[in-house]
């Protein structure tokens, strides 16, 4: 069986384990490193573990204990952090996907109404059925008014 794990597993995969190496890490005994600062050629500051000229000054760094308390809540707050940014992706998601869709409504709206008009606009007479499925006919003023309400409902829809 296979287990994929998603973005919310893994900030708490991550979480604890850093949680863990942080609880573990001040039982651990830190010392003082030894630390060698140079000059490069081009005149920059250069740190080494290892003395790189003769002319190479040793330094001393005191490396102090975290604090557990702090390194939980750092942690929780890291843990807040990701779950947030989580959800926020996945509302985008969302919020991409229901913008595609009303754009392909509209997009639809729009050759409807074109496709009426351009049909009403090429047809030379327009008809109504009646009850019976007989044509009857408009006259041209009527016609006209029609043609002119489906220019404007194309207009609406499509914006042009």
């Amino acid at each position: 069986m296979r287990h994929t794990r998603t973005t919310s597993d893994l900030a708490q995969y991550s979480a604890v384990v850093v949680a863990l190496v942080l609880l573990v890490w001040p039982r651990c005994a830190l010392r003082a490193q030894e630390v060698y600062k140079s000059t490069d050629a081009q005149r920059h500051v250069v740190y080494s573990d290892r003395a790189s000229t003769s002319t190479a000054q040793k330094s001393v760094v005191h490396v102090d204990q975290p604090d557990p308390a702090e390194v939980a809540r750092i942690a929780k707050e890291q843990e807040i952090l990701n779950a947030q940014d989580t959800q926020r992706k996945q509302q985008q998601s969302v919020d991409d996907k229901k913008k595609a869709q009303q754009d392909r409504d509209k997009q639809a709206r729009c050759d409807a109404a074109r496709n009426r008009y351009y049909t009403m606009r090429d047809t030379r007479r327009l008809f109504q059925r009646d009850a019976d499925g007989n044509r009857v006919y408009e006259t041209d003023p009527q016609a006209d008014a029609q043609r002119e309400d489906a220019r404007q409902a194309m207009i609406a829809a499509c914006g042009s």
